[in-house]
């Protein structure tokens, strides 16, 4: 078992008109007999040929595009965006309305506006006073055997918010189906410009996740922005760019801050705040029992200087992501001794900080792979973390890997994902042979295994 801790900190289209074949028929009477039928046949024929759907054209500037979240259903994603189920539909081709997956992506059609006044000679467009967003929160639809008190817990609210929010009478009544509105969670309907849509993934995230942070401009713009008074690095697409946020595993359970900034070429910076509910992780407390050979690794003035070499390591920041989707296992098969997040302390003292990664157990000399592609930042022995090989992923992503029984790998090194990079082993502050991975986002640990089942970004 890993004995990783940290301690907590202070601030942890126009349509043809259509005659139908029948009616042709009776208004044409007078005309040669199969002549007509000849031409009703043919109608009929056309009638009954298939058209298939076209290709979608890229969304016009007035529409906006929505990505399906958790909870979602067509009804209130057209109530969110006052558009009707059907509009939703057609726009998107839809054959089974029931059927919408997470992550999917749906055009909103929007009205088209109307010609719009001509502004005073001394006041151009770009000078106009941006509207104030309009703001919607996103909705969690009740599962069977969910209580108010299930869904407070789940999803970091207080009950009495969810009831003040949704105006419910009784509170012991829910049925499922039901659609709440989750306070802490409203995302604009609109947004000002350069700004066109805000999308943050995922809603409310959980202490020890990563928040995915993406932003579609209507014009290039450079990007910034920070969470809780944390800066933002924005990596820049076609589009706009996006962020990564690692939500502490500390962080207290409530609504924050995002603070988005779009600089265009030619204007003034403009700023968009917009709210993020942080829920609690669920995490439990772990009592670890150290072999007395190795408490001495405990030792606080050793642990910091560890701390504070491990620190400048999380610290640097490569400009491009160098990894591609999934993360994978390091380790061919997943057993996972200890998880992420978990409070911890140490032969039953007190709880004295939390595991900053998880654990993987196994055999020593079990061959050791890297989840993705990445540069080595440091591959050397250390004494309280054992042997360590750390990847650095780009854009301040990293993951570390600890007790090694061999490294494999150089400081510098390219590595792809599935390369061997070390073998599983017993070293450093450790009761038995596994493997502790650990990944860092700005610094902040956060929990590996989201990464191996969401792509980021």
């Amino acid at each position: 078992m890993s004995h990783w801790l940290q301690r907590p900190s202070r601030h942890p289209g126009q349509h043809c008109g259509t005659v139908s074949p029948v009616a042709w028929c009776k208004e044409n009477t007078k005309v040669d007999t199969k002549r007509v039928i000849r031409v009703c046949l043919l109608c009929l024929t056309i009638a009954f040929i298939p058209f298939w759907p076209a290709v979608a054209a890229p969304p016009d500037q007035t529409d906006q595009v929505y990505f399906v979240r958790a909870g979602d259903t067509l009804y209130s994603i057209a109530s969110r965006f006052d558009v009707t189920v059907e509009d939703l539909i057609t726009a998107n081709q839809i054959q089974d309305p029931d059927l919408i997956q997470i992550g999917q992506r749906l055009l909103i059609p929007v009205a088209k506006e109307e010609a719009k006044p001509a502004l005073p000679a001394d006041e151009t467009e770009d000078q106009a006073t941006p509207i104030a967003p309009a703001y919607q929160p996103q909705v969690y639809v009740v599962q069977p055997g969910d209580t108010l008190s299930s869904i407070s817990a789940r999803l970091g609210v207080a009950i009495e918010e969810l009831v003040e929010a949704n105006q419910l009478s009784d509170p012991n009544y829910l049925t499922t189906g039901q659609e709440l509105r989750i306070p802490g969670t409203e995302l604009p309907t609109s947004y000002p410009n350069p700004f066109y849509q805000v999308q943050l993934t995922p809603l409310p995230v959980a202490q020890g996740e990563t928040l995915l942070v993406r932003v579609i401009l209507r014009e290039p713009a450079a990007l910034s922005g920070e969470f809780d008074g944390r800066p933002l690095y924005f990596v820049t697409t076609e589009q706009g760019g996006w962020a990564l946020v690692g939500i502490h595993v500390l962080q207290s359970i409530g609504t924050y801050s995002l603070v988005l900034r779009a600089r265009p070429h030619n204007g003034e910076e403009v700023t968009l705040t917009l709210p993020v509910r942080v829920k609690g992780g669920g995490y439990t407390v772990e009592d670890v029992f150290l072999p007395p050979e190795r408490r001495s690794l405990l030792d606080p003035e050793l642990v910091a200087a560890e701390e504070a070499r491990m620190k400048a390591v999380w610290a640097q920041l490569s400009p491009y992501p160098l990894w591609e989707g999934l993360f994978r296992l390091p380790l061919q098969e997943e057993r996972v001794t200890s998880p992420f997040g978990t409070r911890r302390s140490y032969n039953g003292g007190p709880v004295s900080g939390f595991h900053t990664g998880i654990d993987l157990g196994g055999e020593e000399g079990t061959p050791v792979y890297a989840p993705a592609r990445g540069r080595v930042a440091l591959s050397e022995a250390l004494t309280v973390r054992g042997n360590v090989v750390v990847i650095d992923h780009g854009v301040g992503v990293f993951s570390g890997f600890f007790h090694l029984a061999q490294l494999l790998v150089q400081k510098g090194q390219m590595v792809e994902a599935g390369d061997l990079i070390g073998y599983l082993g017993n070293t450093g502050l450790s009761s038995g042979a596994h493997l502790h991975w650990e990944m860092r986002v700005a610094g902040i640990a956060v929990d590996p295994m989201q990464w191996t089942k969401t792509a980021f970004p």
